[in-house]
């Protein structure tokens, strides 16, 4: 599966996306605050500076009001005055310097400071990122190649799957054919063992000797002028007993003899003979 085109690629380049910028804006608020602690001590000196100058004018001011009562005063202790007016304030100069240099020092060193813990800040932070991130690409590429390994897999079984469905069709269809052939044949061979069975029916039934007689009768003929209904005085009670007997037919009957045929049909030779004769004729 192309880079591109793999979902999974694609989700963990918006998680790596999504890291970066978060260290983009760590490593700008850093920035930020380096900045705006710069403009902080920047702005602490100009203070300082603006006060100094303050305090200049402050002392020039003292003096032309000296100047100005020098009229009143001895003009030794005007010149007292100056320079009492100068010592004092080269003394507040000197304690507005020392405390403006001790809290100069203090800031610089915090700003120093801050920007140390901040650059050791944005260099773990650097090297965390460039771990996550390298960690993030190792799991990318398990993961992808193990999703493409099941893929593989996956695809596999579902090939293995329809081969066995075809072979499985192909052999259904192959054993649906035999089992119609075998049908055929077995409908085949029975229809021939019915047959078989009639014609032996047929042979054995024309090989049945009459009785009273070694000779077979023959088959049942179903043309009226052959049948026992055609001999006068012959009923179908009658018929029956003689069919029984083996005597079905007019041929059957003049064959038999009146013996058999009285002892067949439980009646005297005389009426005996009287039916054959009647078949005779």
């Amino acid at each position: 599966m192309a880079r591109s085109d793999s979902p999974i690629r694609t989700m963990f380049d918006a998680q790596r996306t999504a890291v970066k910028q978060s260290q983009q804006l760590l490593t700008q608020g850093m920035t930020t605050q380096r900045t705006v602690d710069a403009m902080v001590l920047t702005g602490f000196k100009g203070q300082a500076s603006l006060q100094r100058h303050q305090l200049e004018i402050a002392q020039a001011a003292t003096h032309g009001s000296v100047s100005a009562m020098a009229a009143l005063l001895p003009s030794d202790d005007a010149t007292d005055a100056h320079r009492s007016v100068d010592e004092s304030f080269e003394r507040l100069k000197r304690t507005h310097a020392a405390v403006y240099d001790a809290l100069e020092r203090e800031l610089e060193q915090g700003v120093d400071s801050a920007d140390e813990l901040s650059a050791a800040f944005v260099d773990a932070l650097d090297d965390q990122t460039d771990q996550l991130l390298e960690m993030t690409e190792a799991v990318e590429d398990r993961t992808v190649d193990t999703v493409d390994e099941f893929s593989g897999h996956f695809r596999d079984h579902l090939e293995r799957t329809q081969e066995l469905q075809d072979r499985l069709e192909d052999q259904l269809e192959r054993q649906t054919g035999d089992i119609e052939a075998l049908l055929e044949r077995q409908a085949e061979q029975i229809e021939q063992f019915q047959q078989q069975l009639t014609d032996q029916t047929e042979a054995v039934t024309r090989e049945i000797p009459i009785q009273g007689t070694d000779e077979p009768h023959t088959a049942i003929e179903t043309d009226p002028e052959h049948t026992l209904e055609s001999v006068e005085g012959i009923d179908a009670e009658t018929r029956d007993k003689l069919s029984a007997a083996g005597i079905a037919t007019v041929d059957d009957l003049t064959r038999a003899g009146p013996e058999a045929v009285a002892e067949a049909a439980d009646i005297s030779e005389t009426r005996a003979k009287d039916w054959i004769e009647h078949a005779h004729a």
